[in-house]
């Protein structure tokens, strides 16, 4: 693995690691306050088809309201478009060694704020655990239907499922 360096941001105006994990836990709390109303209205295979359709429409909506990028990425996406990049990948090895919590780069354009996601409740493993053990056979064939190439499967609690990542642009 080539050594990377990660560069404490100066300090700045707006306190962007306070303001990212604030915005992340905002995104968090949205999405499963959603996800937990499509699996009461029609189960986990219902909730499949909503995050789907409404997962990235959420996040987008906040990241227009609060003028910051806010994606899910992994390395383990459902989402083609959630892929990690190169460096993205670095700073989840970091995450899954446990050598950093969360973390703020620098960047020429501004400032990328990183924060862990791990599978933190038993319901995420009606999606996300082992096919067959945890994930329901109507479940997993919706999954297959909707995410042809999907790779997030197969989890257990506690484990990292991917990050957060909020591009704040900052204009000189």
């Amino acid at each position: 693995m080539t050594a990377f360096k990660l560069q404490q941001a100066p300090q700045q105006s707006v306190n962007y690691q306070k303001l990212g994990d604030s915005l992340s836990l905002q995104a968090q709390q949205t999405l499963i306050k959603n996800l937990l109303g499509a699996i009461e209205k029609g189960g986990t295979a219902y909730a499949v088809d909503f995050c789907n359709e409404n997962a990235v429409p959420l996040t987008k909506s906040l990241s227009k309201k609060y003028e910051v990028e806010i994606q899910r990425i992994s390395t383990k996406n459902r989402n083609p478009n959630n892929a990690a990049s190169m460096f993205d990948k670095k700073i989840l090895d970091l995450f899954t060694s446990n050598s950093l919590k969360d973390t703020l780069v620098s960047t020429p354009k501004g400032y990328v704020y990183y924060k862990p996601i791990k599978i933190g409740m038993p319901t995420c493993l009606q999606c996300h655990g082992k096919p067959k053990q945890d994930i329901e056979a109507a479940t997993l064939k919706t999954i297959q239907r909707k995410y042809r190439f999907d790779k997030a499967t197969g989890y257990a609690m506690g484990e990292l499922r991917g990050t957060w990542k909020l591009t704040f642009e900052v204009k000189q």
